[in-house]
């Protein structure tokens, strides 16, 4: 078994404060940038769940419906998960479980706060969401911060998890994989 170390204090603030710079559900539906693409590119490929296209949701009524799609994939959502769980052992075997899961927590609930009145503030510009649609939106973002604070805290930069984040930060919502098509609102 590894020395367990103390977590990495400038990594966790240099994380806060990427979140709270972040243009959290500022770009939904609008046309996908350069930069939109890669990193969506990136994060399919990382995950290796073969070719995909890239989707779009261009409005609310349209996400809601891509989350609820019948083809909507388990496979990738597996692949994510497998690669969280990784990470969280990797995590677990470097640092004290208690300082670990309190700094976790701490992350996605200050994350909870920001993102929560982000997507709020989304769907009263937009329109045509369901109320629960702000509290998806928001548990996803503070799910990909979470992701991102275990990649980055056992140094695996190429995990799915950054690029997930920089979508995120860029003001999307990666919705899934849908049939062939990685989809982003």
């Amino acid at each position: 078994m590894s020395k367990l170390v103390a977590l990495p204090a400038p990594l966790l603030q240099q994380l806060k404060d990427e979140t709270a710079a972040a243009a959290w559900f500022a770009a939904l539906g609008e046309p996908f940038t350069g930069g939109d693409r890669a990193d969506a590119e990136a994060y399919a490929a990382s995950l290796d769940v073969g070719a995909l296209e890239l989707g779009q949701a261009h409005d609310w009524p349209e996400a809601e419906r891509v989350l609820q799609a019948p083809d909507w994939s388990k496979e990738w959502w597996d692949r994510e998960e497998a690669a969280r769980r990784a990470l969280l052992a990797e995590a677990q075997k470097h640092h004290p479980e208690r300082a670990l899961w309190t700094a976790l927590t701490e992350l996605t609930t200050a994350t909870g706060e920001i993102v929560h009145g982000k997507a709020a503030a989304a769907v009263a510009r937009m329109g045509g969401a369901a109320k629960a649609s702000i509290h998806v939106a928001a548990g996803a973002a503070s799910q990909a911060v979470y992701q991102l604070a275990l990649a980055r805290l056992v140094q695996a930069p190429s995990s799915p998890f950054e690029s997930k984040f920089r979508l995120f930060a860029a003001g999307r919502w990666p919705l899934g994989v849908v049939g062939t098509r990685l989809v982003l609102f």
